[in-house]
């Protein structure tokens, strides 16, 4: 349309030829994040399992994302903990829950999010738990969280939580959602067994 528009010599042409720009461009960020998405999938079954010093690798990426003046991180852990599992992946799943956090937060003033190490109530298992003061998840909207292509943000591809699901069950953890106690928003919950001395 933008190039019959020109060729008519109507200086709309331009502006219509910019939208149609951006959509592409928009486009290709959406292929490129599903692809990117589905190399981690397909990893998966590839990435042998190492030792992980966690306080440190969630001390790591907090750091990665603690750059907006807008949000404030807080971080309570347990130092020495360490597990085994495919750190690539593992990486990806922390980065994926305090990526959704600070997105879920935006430009709003006075965000806040935390990080929690700690043992969990089950057992021989640690508790990772992202909780942020956005919006959190509406009611309906709950139930669909962890399926593939459900998405709430804009150019999302609706794979991320899927995925990270996914890792953890292969790694013999999980991943819950809640309703933040004390922030509000969201809260995610990893649990991931105590394994570092265990054959994996």
């Amino acid at each position: 349309r933008s190039i019959r528009l020109k060729e008519k010599g109507d200086p709309a042409w331009q502006t219509r030829f910019e939208e149609a720009t951006q959509v592409i461009l928009d486009h290709i960020d959406i292929l490129t994040d599903t692809a990117n998405e589905f190399s981690t999938f397909a990893k998966l079954y590839t990435e042998e399992p190492t030792t992980i010093a966690l306080d440190k690798l969630l001390h790591e990426e907090i750091s990665m994302f603690d750059n907006k003046e807008n949000i404030h991180f807080d971080y309570l852990g347990l130092s020495n903990v360490k597990i085994r599992g495919p750190k690539p992946q593992l990486t990806r799943v922390f980065v994926n829950l305090l990526g959704n956090a600070v997105q879920a937060i935006g430009e709003a003033p006075d965000g806040h999010i935390v990080v929690s190490l700690r043992k969990s109530i089950e057992d021989g298992f640690w508790d990772i738990v992202v909780e942020d003061n956005g919006p959190g998840v509406s009611d309906e909207n709950v139930e669909k969280l962890f399926t593939p292509n459900f998405t709430t943000k804009n150019g999302g591809s609706g794979l991320g939580l899927a995925i990270s699901r996914s890792i953890l069950e292969r790694c013999g953890a999980s991943i819950s959602y809640s309703r933040s106690f004390t922030l509000g928003g969201a809260c995610f919950t990893v649990r991931y067994p105590d394994n570092d001395n265990k054959t994996t």
